[in-house]
């Protein structure tokens, strides 16, 4: 377990705090109906104009509602989430790190705010992530042992456990949907990647890094030099991917491979900090780190046709649905909130202040956005918070 802490926590440092760049390239621009073209080498980049203080007068908040000692994951449809909270009735979990309550996943009624739990509930349970049909669910249990995987349905029921000697614990944290039916996740015992499917088959994909990845026998110093592969996707054939390799050349680089011709390439030199896949699988949606600050832009899955969103103390980042919108937050001081762009009209808008945290959904409709915050429990006791879902409606 020691190793994911340590790893978590170097992601946010990463996330964060200013690195330097390699080298830099020369730049020519000019402006094109509203936005500036950028000639980068034998690319050309489009760089949408700052808009952000513009509010376009169809985009209209009609409510903002707040659901107290809850954690939103995902939306079953547009009316339940998957939250997490804590189940006092529980004792808490102790280990090296200090004393941990227990959290386990339900579903959760914004309208009635009824609650119905998902599986077994004696278990610290966490990484809720639905198909993209919604008619399925996975996470793990944490702080429990035995690197195990679980799928449910929408209603809670346990449907099948994903358990392979080579897939560790941190390795399941990293799972993702590719489609109704299948998993993908990295697999640290075999170098690479593991596709799972519902009906109960494993597919491995071996030999993807030449340098060992993290894994569950590691000391908490092999952990430091140890390679681990965040966020993977895949699109037919190809997996898409970020390393972390500390202080090392292929640190943060986002990665492709093809599992047919078994060829792999840095798609961009950038120092990627994450990204997402667009619901249409057309596009990835990136945050990368330029030496200065933080810059979301959108590129094609061969690294082609670059355009730039949005730069700042940006995180978060998610696609909306219909592939028309992205959310994102952002620290920056005086500016700190959630922002909306709207990818054809080039406009990015500030639509709520305050200080906001992932996880950050689109409802089904994209009608509504979930968002998380803090707020104190006025005790008198520093950092003492609760957690609270923010529902932020469109007119």
């Amino acid at each position: 377990m020691l190793y994911k802490k340590i790893l978590n926590k170097n992601l946010l440092v990463g996330a964060l705090v200013l690195s330097t760049l390699v080298g830099t390239v020369g730049c020519v621009g000019q402006s094109v109906e509203g936005k500036e073209l950028i000639k980068k080498g034998n690319k050309t980049i489009t760089v949408i104009k700052d808009t952000k203080n513009i509010v376009p007068e169809e985009i209209s908040i009609s409510d903002i509602q707040e659901y107290k000692g809850v954690t939103g994951h995902e939306w079953i449809n547009d009316n339940t989430v998957v939250v997490t909270k804590e189940n006092e009735a529980v004792a808490p979990i102790e280990t090296d790190f200090g004393s941990f309550n227990v959290q386990n996943l339900f579903s959760y009624d914004l309208n009635s705010k009824e609650e119905k739990s998902i599986s077994d509930q004696s278990k610290f349970q966490m990484g809720a992530v639905l198909s993209p049909n919604r008619n399925y669910m996975f996470y793990k249990n944490e702080y429990n042992g035995g690197n195990i995987g679980y799928i449910s349905d929408a209603d809670g029921n346990r449907k099948l456990e994903i358990v392979d000697k080579d897939i560790t614990d941190y390795d399941l944290s990293q799972a993702s949907w590719v489609n109704d039916k299948e998993l993908i996740m990295s697999c640290s015992g075999i170098n690479g990647f593991v596709i799972a499917n519902i009906d109960g088959t494993i597919t491995k994909v071996s030999d993807v890094e030449s340098a060992g990845m993290v894994n569950d026998e590691m000391s908490k110093y092999d952990i430091l030099d140890g390679l681990s592969v965040l966020s993977p996707v895949k699109v037919e054939n190809k997996i898409y991917y970020v390393t972390y390799h500390a202080n090392q050349k292929d640190d943060k680089k986002l990665n492709v491979y093809d599992i047919n011709t078994k060829e792999k390439k840095v798609l961009i030199q950038e120092e990627v900090l994450d990204f997402n896949l667009s619901p249409n699988k057309d596009k990835l949606l990136i945050v990368s780190f330029d030496g200065n600050e933080n810059v979301l832009f959108t590129i094609d899955l061969e690294g082609d046709k670059k355009e730039v969103l949005a730069s700042g103390h940006i995180y978060g980042q998610t696609w909306s649905n219909d592939q028309t919108k992205v959310a994102y937050l952002s620290l920056e001081e005086q500016e700190e909130g959630l922002y909306l762009v709207d990818i054809n009209k080039k406009e990015s808008t500030h639509i709520v202040a305050g200080e906001y945290f992932t996880p950050l959904k689109f409802s089904p409709e994209d009608e509504k956005i979930m968002v998380h915050s803090k707020m104190s429990k006025d005790n008198g006791k520093l950092f003492d918070e609760i957690d609270v879902t923010n529902i932020v409606s469109f007119k």
